[in-house]
């Protein structure tokens, strides 16, 4: 028999950024520690050591042509199983803005439709990202004149979630989560976001030297497009992170995954004006050099070269030891 692990993911965020993406992206970088952190009872049974193999397109019409017009991300793994069966896992994403009274009868259909399909033994789990503690959703159930049906899931809820326990935690995803919580939390208040933002970036990222660098990198661009910031604030978070940046994390600035990440895009932008600028002051430094050179040759003392080019005394001495 085969495994099929169905995820979906409801939660409102802020117009703009591409949310789904988001979690696919850092659920592809980093499927093991995913799997750890959300089902770590399927984990268990899962053989990491030979592989996994992404199938994207492989549930398409299962799922996907159901569902026209919500916004879905959907992954499909084949592992294997550490007694030797090869199963697949499928996670399915979808991102939600508001309560949706249908939500465990849609449950049950992606159930019933993958069953259907592959005769597999199925996983469901939710998670609930949003903090409202009314989204509860129940068991889906079916009576008709005798005929009865009860469907249970699995859910992992934010708002259920222990914020010091995620900040212990050595799973990247412990990060994600909160950088989740936190998105709820600020969502009026982009001041309060920028400090929650700074002190993720910095403390649990920049400046951890315990964290694997992949994790590093996946949670700098999961958490820098997830948690917005006006463009201000992005510069002024670049201005405040730079130096952690510099110091502790510079191998960051050589990673292909996150150079377009908006904090990291406006150091660059910012390097490359200083770079700039410092590159005017560098010419106009040499024009002055050439031109007091000129002017000892034709006969000026070193002080009137130094009051006409703006340079000091022992600039000019210098100059002048060299013609």
């Amino acid at each position: 028999m085969g495994e099929v692990l169905v995820l979906e993911k409801r939660v409102i965020y802020s117009p703009g950024t591409d949310y789904d993406a988001l979690w696919k992206k850092i659920i592809s970088e980093l499927f093991e520690e995913f799997i750890l952190f959300f089902a770590p009872d399927l984990y268990e049974a899962i053989d990491f050591r030979k592989g996994i193999v992404f199938l994207e397109q492989e549930l398409h019409k299962v799922i996907i042509e159901h569902n026209k017009g919500k916004k879905i991300a959907d992954k499909i793994v084949k592992v294997s199983l550490k007694n030797g069966e090869e199963k697949y896992v499928f996670i399915h994403i979808e991102i939600q803005g508001k309560k949706d009274p249908d939500f465990s009868k849609r449950m049950f259909t992606y159930f019933y439709r993958l069953f259907d399909r592959f005769q597999e033994n199925i996983y469901s789990i939710a998670i609930l990202t949003d903090l409202s503690k009314s989204n509860n959703p129940q068991p889906f159930q079916y009576s008709f004149y005798g005929t009865e049906l009860m469907y249970r899931f699995n859910t992992y809820k934010f708002n259920e979630e222990d914020i010091p326990s995620l900040k212990k935690s050595t799973n990247p995803f412990a990060i994600a989560v909160l950088a989740g919580i936190y998105l709820h939390q600020t969502e009026k208040n982009y001041h309060k976001r920028y400090e929650v933002k700074k002190k993720l970036l910095k403390d649990f990222i920049l400046t951890n030297p315990n964290l694997n660098p992949d994790y590093a990198e996946a949670l700098f661009y999961f958490i820098d497009y997830l948690l917005y910031l006006p463009h201000e604030l992005t510069k002024q978070l670049t201005k405040d992170l730079s130096i952690n940046i510099e110091k502790e994390a510079k191998h960051m600035l050589y990673s292909e995954k996150i150079k377009e990440a908006p904090t990291l895009a406006e150091y660059f932008k910012t390097v490359r004006e200083e770079g700039f600028e410092k590159g005017i002051e560098k010419g106009k430094m040499e024009e002055k050099r050439n031109l007091a050179a000129e002017l000892l040759r034709e006969g000026f003392s070193v002080e009137k070269v130094a009051k006409i080019v703006k340079l000091s005394l022992d600039e000019v001495k210098e100059i002048g030891k060299n013609l």
